[in-house]
């Protein structure tokens, strides 16, 4: 009368029908070959979770007894395939130039094992063609605010979710009351606006002589490009 619709047991019933937490498990050498051959011939994680629901439906073992037995006798499902010399050189040739997930479907493998194996090979998964909007206001030294209304009002534009470096340096040119040359990143600056700065790398041959070149100060670039330090528009940010 009071047992419950779904299988007919009172609370106290079904407390008395749970398995004894102090119960001795019995393994003999039938089970462990079952278990054996559930992880040997699965050939995915579904299959081996129904063969283990099998194996506890016969025995009467609890599933965590069961997934314990398979620990103490070192069985370990994984079907995850090697990576060939041929993926790895793809890895290397595209890495920075495509999206993890453009690699893994290239190479018909999940994102998660693309990601694994960059890591893996210390290779970075960043592409490294333009900018993001967060790159840029690092570099900038402005608000995401600030980048956003540039977007907007089309003085920034977007391909692929990357801002291009023309782009960006079309920007610089034309709208240099926007930012503030005390809160740019210096280096990646001269090396946009000046290529020659950045053109001649020097080499470890023992001394020569050569012709050096003053790099123009900040107030120089800014007399250059009629940047006051706290004119109309400057981003404070």
């Amino acid at each position: 009368m009071r047992g419950c619709a779904s299988d007919g047991l009172c609370h106290s019933c079904r407390m008395l029908a749970r398995p004894c937490v102090q119960r001795k498990f019995s393994w003999t050498p039938e089970l462990d070959g079952i278990l054996r051959r559930s992880y040997t011939h699965a050939k995915s994680r579904a299959e081996l979770s129904a063969s283990i629901t099998d194996l506890q439906h016969r025995c009467g073992f609890t599933r965590n007894v069961i997934l314990g037995r398979a620990v103490q006798l070192g069985l370990s499902f994984s079907n995850r395939r090697g990576w060939t010399d041929a993926e790895v050189s793809v890895l290397r040739t595209y890495a920075g130039r495509a999206t993890p997930k453009a690699l893994a479907t290239k190479l018909n493998r999940t994102h998660s094992s693309v990601k694994a194996k960059l890591k893996d090979l210390s290779l970075s998964a960043r592409i490294r063609k333009g900018y993001t909007q967060d790159d840029l206001r690092q570099l900038l030294g402005v608000s995401t605010k600030s980048i956003k209304d540039w977007l907007a009002w089309g003085w920034l534009r977007m391909v692929q979710k990357r801002i291009p470096e023309a782009s960006v340096i079309k920007f610089l040119r034309l709208h240099s009351e926007q930012y503030h040359l005390g809160r740019v990143d210096q280096a990646w600056f001269k090396g946009l606006m000046f290529p020659a700065f950045n053109s001649a790398e020097r080499k470890d041959d023992g001394p020569r002589r050569t012709s050096h070149r003053v790099a123009p100060s900040t107030a120089e670039l800014q007399k250059a490009y009629g940047i006051s330090e706290s004119g109309p528009g400057v981003d404070v940010a």
